[in-house]
């Protein structure tokens, strides 16, 4: 007995020996305790907070763990292309991602599914480059559907500006919709697949959020049934398993009633079965229903998280909100009312304006902890061999994030970073600023759509509308509160005035909408 006790205790002595030693080889961060690591000091919510705080104390890259597994987040441009780009042959791989990959489901597009010799993968990176490339979304179709879309937006704003937020996620969900599906916008939604959408996607906010599913650390939980005490996870994994499901089959299978009808619309779904005549397999058909999930996801969340923050932005900045809409008044405005609205034609002329849309998503950016350096693609991945980096291990299992919040808010590149300053991106020098801002979302699924549509409605909101803070029924003015949350990061709810600037503008928006 007490030999199998001196043997026990070496033991334990032996594994926190090697523990500490591999600790100690591993960037710096905070002080974990045993087993769970820093499980317990990363919040639920708004972690991008936690860990730019850790950055002032420990670095650029800090190293932690989260329930035994090595986990590293990068803070700095430099040391995000130093490990995701230039060694992206050893940091392309996806975490297993138990809960949303898994469980939820979410493996089955592009963005869990494992990278190294898949197929799969490269096929559905390839229909991304066909359909949502820089050469496809510069098409002069999908931009004047674009422009046709936003200006049901405008109607909504005009018609019912306090509920803004409401009208840029619902519009922006229709014109996804009509890309993807050609399912019309106009018809009131009948199949609810705006809904079904919102529903999906919230999921795929709340599966993914780090260090907020234990299951993700240890897979073996995912084996207990929804009906064991405390295994709540399992049944929310259900609830959003089902919600993605819906959101897979009930869209493809209205495309394909469409096609069986003879009457389908024009739509990136119908291009790909229509190359494939009919005859694709069971295999195919999982792998575009993936696809057209992938292409809703990729912007239909980063695009009203965009809108909201720079309503949010105009309300706390009016200067800024003024000097982009006399660039607009002296492009548009020959007798002082413009006569038309902005078009994406327009931009080359607008310097100010796109200044403006390139710190929107710098400020408060739609998702903080994701980077589009290639091959991250908006989530975390995993190093596959171990690596040395400024001295330090960083362990073959190892999940990387890249700290976008940090990143964009660096003060060597940015000057006064929680100021809103769009001519940050105009004064000698900038380049680094802008590139910053490119490589940090320029290449994520849904980017260059998103960034479509973020140009066209802040171009022509500006033009219409005048946004301001609104004041309560005693008179005092109401600020507004600067504070986002969720993986997916969105504005918490605030109020403001939106009006428009002139009523000699409301004829503008009505006119184009009967062309």
């Amino acid at each position: 007995m007490l030999f199998q006790i001196l043997v026990l205790g070496l033991s334990l002595a032996f594994l926190m020996i090697t523990w500490t030693r591999r600790t100690e080889r591993r960037p710096p961060g905070p002080r974990g305790l045993p087993l769970i690591g820093n499980t317990l000091q990363i919040p639920q919510d708004r972690q991008w907070l936690k860990w730019a705080e850790w950055k002032t104390k420990y670095g650029d890259v800090i190293g932690m763990s989260i329930l035994g597994t090595p986990t590293v987040i990068l803070s700095s441009m430099e040391a995000a292309v130093d490990l995701l780009e230039s060694r992206g042959n050893i940091y392309s791989d996806r975490p297993t991602a138990t809960m949303a990959g898994e469980l939820v489901g979410w493996s089955r597009g592009l963005g869990y599914a494992q990278a190294s010799n898949n197929p799969r993968f490269r096929e559905l990176r390839r229909l991304f480059h066909q359909f949502m490339g820089p050469r496809a979304c510069s098409d002069t179709t999908l931009l004047r559907i674009q422009e046709r879309e936003n200006k049901r937006l405008l109607r909504k704003i005009l018609s019912d500006p306090d509920n803004f937020d409401a009208h840029a996620r619902n519009c922006t969900s229709s014109l996804i919709l009509v890309l993807t599906y050609g399912y019309p916008s106009d018809l009131g939604d009948p199949l609810g697949l705006v809904k079904i959408a919102q529903d999906a996607m919230e999921g795929f906010s709340v599966a993914s959020e780090p260090g907020r599913w234990w299951v993700d650390s240890l897979p073996a939980l995912k084996y207990i049934p929804a009906w064991f005490p405390g295994a709540s996870f399992q049944r929310e994994a259900q609830r959003m398993r089902g919600d993605l499901d819906k959101l897979f089959n009930v869209p493809y299978q209205y495309v394909k009633e469409e096609i069986r009808c003879g009457r389908p619309n024009p739509s990136f779904l119908l291009s790909y079965l229509e190359e494939k005549n009919g005859k694709e397999t069971a295999e195919e058909e999982e792998l575009v229903q993936a696809f057209a999930t992938a292409l809703y996801s990729g912007g239909a969340e980063t695009t009203p998280s965009a809108l909201t923050s720079f309503i949010l932005a105009m309300a706390l900045n009016p200067e800024v909100q003024e000097q982009a809409q006399m660039e607009i008044d002296t492009l548009l405005s020959p007798n002082e009312i413009p006569t038309r609205l902005p078009t994406f034609e327009d931009r080359t002329r607008l310097p100010y304006v796109s200044a403006l849309v390139k710190e929107v998503w710098r400020w408060n950016p739609s998702v903080p902890v994701t980077s589009s350096i290639p091959l991250l693609e908006c989530l975390p991945h995993v190093v596959t061999q171990d690596d040395e980096y400024r001295g330090y291990t960083i362990e073959k299992g190892s999940i990387v994030w890249a700290n976008v919040w940090a990143i964009l808010h660096d003060e060597k590149v940015f000057p006064e970073p929680f100021k809103f300053r769009p001519e940050r991106y105009l004064t000698d020098g900038s380049q680094e600023a802008v590139s910053t801002v490119v490589a940090a979302f320029g290449i994520c699924p849904g980017m260059h759509i998103a960034e479509n549509s973020v140009f066209i409605a802040i171009a022509t909101i500006l033009c219409m509308f005048r946004i301001s803070k609104s004041v309560d029924e005693q008179g005092n003015v109401v600020e507004p509160v600067v504070e986002y949350n969720g993986f997916i990061s969105h504005p918490h709810p605030f109020k403001c005035k939106i009006e428009l600037r002139s009523e000699g503008l409301r004829s503008i928006i009505e006119t184009e909408l009967e062309h």
